[in-house]
């Protein structure tokens, strides 16, 4: 992996600014998000794209329970179906919702996408 491979941009949410950190890896996609300037350990998951028969990826939370547990286990999955690509994703947040965790798809979309 080389620097070509790593990109790095900030998304503007209602919690203030997200910084992202992507990684292109031989086998998947790492993403890094936090709400201070170092990135940290904190919720995560991995999702593998859907395969033979399967519509839907697979995933699973690491460090995670009840909604925080499904909120990364969904930004995972979304991102694992758009790449076609095994995702983990390690958020780095104070503050974790359903309204936040759409505002950071929105963002992960737009820059993965276009």
């Amino acid at each position: 992996m080389g620097l070509d491979d790593i990109s790095e941009y900030s998304a503007e949410t209602s919690i203030g600014r997200i910084r992202v950190r992507l990684m292109n890896l031989e086998n998947g996609l790492l993403i890094l998000l936090s709400d201070k300037e170092n990135y940290r350990l904190g919720l995560s998951a991995v999702a593998i794209p859907p395969g033979h028969g399967s519509s839907n990826p697979t995933s699973t939370g690491l460090f995670t329970v009840g909604l925080e547990n499904e909120l990364v286990r969904t930004m995972a999955e979304r991102v694992a179906m758009w790449t076609n690509q095994t995702c983990l994703i390690v958020v780095g947040l104070h503050q974790m919702n359903r309204e936040i965790m759409m505002e950071l798809l929105t963002a992960l979309k737009d820059y993965l996408l276009t």
